[in-house]
């Protein structure tokens, strides 16, 4: 990537981008008004990507040159996050804001997660909160009481940025989700067996993501609906056994790939957790990480590149 043109930015976006013809434009757009520098880079992660997406970011590139695309060859969100926090990362911005590509920012959401992160200094990172879908204004209540952090659109500190990079922190390529696993570090001091400090986090009221709810017309909705629930009760077992790891080992042994723990995975420890539908799906769960694993179709891991 040709770094060339960022010259110590105020700020530095990450936004994810799988298949996301549909919506990366409404996207970009948004971040456009967002409240950005006009030198701030936004680096748009195109990973194991097979539509229009590319043609799409390009044409936004040719306009705004703050827009970088990266093509990636793997499609998988924490490889993405990985290369971006170790690889593309300006070290002096003094805010790294991370984005799916199907959502849309609020206008104004940087200045606000700045003031926000400003007067509150203990703070390593900021959340937003999602509207527009059907859950939505349960899903805000929680991530205002428990200090969530949704993936879809937080902020870090360039110090914190700073601060994993040297504790050689990645997400383990599979990992579904960077949010789960990020949170639980932050909210740990990036001590596993340390006690949790939900300052830490610090959600933004006047920041928003919007998104599209899953629509529940017709069968495509159920079954759409049905293979979220499941990837998310992996995504459970997942965190399950990655805690359990760091734990004992600690930070330095995150492992490079989330499907190394999956022979120390068990029904129970695929049940643990706060009940939820889903949770019905364990024995499937389990059986689904004890399986063959596929391997790498596309694309090299982030740090083999």
């Amino acid at each position: 990537m040709d770094m060339s043109g960022i010259d110590a930015p105020e700020h530095s976006v990450a936004v994810f981008a799988h298949d996301e013809a549909d919506a990366i434009a409404g996207c970009l757009a948004a971040l456009q008004a967002a409240g950005l520098g006009p030198t701030d880079p936004i680096f748009v992660l195109i990973n194991g990507t097979t539509d229009a997406t590319p043609d799409i970011v390009a044409g936004f590139a040719a306009k705004d040159p703050r827009i970088r695309p990266v093509v990636i060859a793997l499609g998988d969100k924490a490889n993405a996050w990985s290369y971006y926090v170790h690889r593309l990362a300006p070290p002096t911005a003094r805010l790294h804001l991370f984005v799916d590509g199907d959502v849309r920012v609020s206008a104004g959401a940087v200045p606000a997660i700045e003031a926000a992160l400003a007067g509150h200094p203990e703070a390593l990172a900021a959340a937003t909160l999602p509207q527009g879908g059907r859950t939505a204004p349960r899903w805000a209540e929680r991530i205002l009481r428990d200090h969530g952090m949704p993936g879809n659109f937080y902020a870090l500190r360039g110090e914190t940025l700073s601060r994993i990079r040297t504790l050689s922190v990645s997400m383990p390529v599979g990992l579904i989700g960077d949010d789960p696993l990020l949170r639980w570090l932050l909210l740990h001091d990036f001590t596993p067996n340390g006690p949790v400090d939900r300052s830490l986090i610090r959600p933004v009221p006047e920041a928003h993501f919007s998104y599209q709810s899953i629509p529940m017309t017709g069968l495509s909705g159920l079954r759409a609906l049905v293979a979220r629930q499941l990837r998310y009760q992996m995504r459970d077992l997942q965190m399950n056994l990655l805690i359990r790891h760091l734990k004992v080992f600690g930070l330095g042994a995150m492992p490079r790939r989330i499907d190394s723990l999956y022979d120390a995975a068990t029904p129970m420890l695929a049940l643990r957790g706060q009940f939820k539908l889903r949770k019905l799906a364990f024995l499937y769960t389990y059986l689904k990480a004890r399986g063959p694993q596929p391997r790498i179709k596309s694309g090299s891991a982030w740090y083999e590149a």
